[in-house]
């Protein structure tokens, strides 16, 4: 049967977002290249056009994270 632990689903986060970063990384990098805006601009001015979306994200992963290493 598939037992599914904290430490999985956190490896499992911790994935992905290495992975995001990576991609915005080397779109910055071929976008800085190429004399064009990087992907990171659009991301940085979505989160501060909104504000309060934001603080939701995080509160739900620290919510999630919290919930799978509180003692």
């Amino acid at each position: 049967m598939l037992d599914i632990s904290p430490g999985a689903i956190l490896s499992l986060l911790a994935t992905v977002f290495v992975g995001v970063v990576f991609i915005l990384m080397l779109n910055e990098t071929i976008s800085l290249g190429k004399g064009q805006a990087p992907l990171t601009n659009l991301i940085r001015s979505l989160v501060r056009a909104y504000p309060r979306f934001s603080y939701v994200v995080a509160v739900v992963i620290g919510m999630l994270l919290g919930h799978l290493f509180w003692p």
